[in-house]
């Protein structure tokens, strides 16, 4: 996958699957203060997965069309606001609109800090009440090393 700009779309497919965190719904963005701009990085939706999770990365082809015509994942990509950490207005407060935008009426979300002093956001959706939140944090780390097309 070395020079894939879709790396994340493969990374958050994974780390959703039941076979993983099984999370229904997930968005990832990420926040660069320096520039003033959080934009959406990639989506998953269960209701739009892939019809084989173990096959994306065989069938890269495949798998990347399969994203492009994803709604969801387009709605997170065509996401972009202000910072979260340039502004007063408390986080939860912030992606709370972006998950109405996003059509999830509960959510939870995990932050963590990214190289260049940016800061990564995923909020997500889950179906199962099994996963520990620090493992899930460690999970996302992955995206921070995906390159954001």
């Amino acid at each position: 996958m070395h020079g894939a700009e879709n790396l994340s779309e493969f990374v958050l497919h994974n780390i959703c699957c039941p076979n993983c965190f099984n999370l229904r719904k997930a968005a990832y963005f990420v926040d660069n203060p320096a520039f003033n701009c959080l934009k959406g990085v990639v989506g998953y939706d269960q209701d739009e997965a892939f019809r084989e999770p173990r096959l994306i990365w065989d069938d890269a082809q495949a798998f990347t069309q399969h994203m492009k015509g994803s709604v969801f994942n387009q709605k997170v990509r065509d996401c972009t606001q202000y910072s979260c950490k340039n502004c007063d207005t408390p986080d939860e407060y912030l992606l709370k609109n972006i998950a109405n935008d996003l059509g999830m009426d509960t959510f939870d979300y995990c932050t963590w800090n990214m190289k260049h002093e940016n800061h990564g956001y995923l909020i997500y959706q889950k179906n199962d009440e099994d996963h520990d939140h620090d493992e899930l944090i460690n999970g996302l780390s992955l995206l921070s090393f995906c390159p954001i097309f």
